[in-house]
């Protein structure tokens, strides 16, 4: 799966499918793009901070916590929430997901190798894709409850809260296909229209504990990249799986933002690309750009660029490897 000779070389922009004597493209028998019923529209989420308590937490901890500092904080933590990372989670309408998280510079003043989108392993603090779901739940009102009222207890229960569960299929921790990967849930508290806090507990390597942890995340507005007068927004869905190989793969594209990962075994490959309007370039293909890649494997990702030629159905094929059109939608 490691790229060859002929293949692109990480430190040049990547080419497009098509333009590499070892990848060919198969399109599907369709190319027409089916559109998006009302209400499920694909997600593209930024992390703003993640905040770390004890686990378990003391008795009568109020849940959300970290949303009431600095002002409020009788567990004595730290008055601050922290983002380590630049972390983005893309999800189709299907809720399949890749989730992405790159650690900022260790020092501000630090300059990135040329080119600066290409980033030294460290930098991957986490990488996994797979699918998520989701489901109502009502919580019972938490921190003290001497001294309140039945009524009092509950108006402060909070609404529209769900606990959501996602599947890692690729996890950049463990090697492909490892029954070790741990569970991964939390519950989602609605913040804002666009901010969700999410609460959960996991083992966390930075920090060598199990840590209950709070991370707020915020919707971002997907965008047209069609070429006027269009203003539809695509989503595309790209998989690799050779299971013979221990090869994984997935690539979602939502709007203006494309991530994906893929895995031999315990090798992982990441990129993210990024399309502005004010990039140089007359197309629409040509205002991409491609923000990270950290590994040395092939990633098709400027395939989901030219969704219009391929159709759901349709290969990517490297050497050995297949990488299918799982989904692909268009919206207003």
């Amino acid at each position: 799966m490691s790229t060859s000779s002929n293949t692109e070389d990480p430190s040049e922009p990547t080419r497009s499918p098509g333009t590499d004597t070892y990848v060919t493209v198969t399109a599907a028998n369709t190319t027409a793009i089916p559109s998006l019923p009302n209400g499920s529209e694909p997600n593209i989420s930024v992390r703003e901070y993640i905040y770390f308590l004890p686990y378990p937490l003391p008795p009568g901890t109020e849940v959300p916590y970290s949303i009431h500092l600095p002002e409020k904080n009788p567990l004595n933590l730290p008055t601050h929430q922290l983002e380590p990372t630049d972390t983005l989670v893309l999800t189709s309408p299907k809720r399949t997901f890749v989730d992405i998280r790159i650690y900022k510079p260790f020092n501000a003043a630090e300059d990135l190798p040329p080119p600066a989108n290409v980033l030294e392993p460290q930098r991957l603090e986490w990488a996994f894709a797979g699918t998520s779901s989701s489901r109502s739940i009502t919580l019972s009102p938490t921190g003290p409850k001497h001294g309140k009222s039945q009524i009092r207890m509950e108006k402060d229960m909070w609404s529209n809260v769900t606990h959501s569960k996602w599947s890692h299929w690729i996890d950049s921790r463990y090697t492909v296909g490892s029954k070790d990967i741990p569970v991964d849930e939390g519950d989602m508290y609605p913040i804002a229209p666009d901010l969700t806090l999410e609460v959960g507990h996991a083992f966390h390597p930075a920090l060598n504990a199990e840590k209950t942890h709070e991370e707020m995340w915020r919707d971002v507005h997907a965008i047209s990249t069609n070429e006027a007068p269009h203003t539809t927004k695509l989503c595309v869905v790209l998989r690799c799986k050779a299971e013979h190989a221990g090869v994984r793969g997935l690539i979602v594209r939502v709007g203006q933002y494309c991530q994906g990962i893929v895995m031999e075994r315990d090798r992982v490959t990441v990129e993210r690309w990024e399309w502005h309007a004010d990039l140089a370039g007359k197309t629409e293909r040509e205002k991409w750009a491609r923000s990270v890649r950290i590994g040395n494997s092939f990633l098709p990702c400027s395939a989901a660029f030219r969704a219009e030629v391929l159709g759901a159905g349709a290969v990517v094929r490297f050497h050995e490897y297949e990488w299918v059109v799982e989904e692909l939608w268009e919206w207003k």
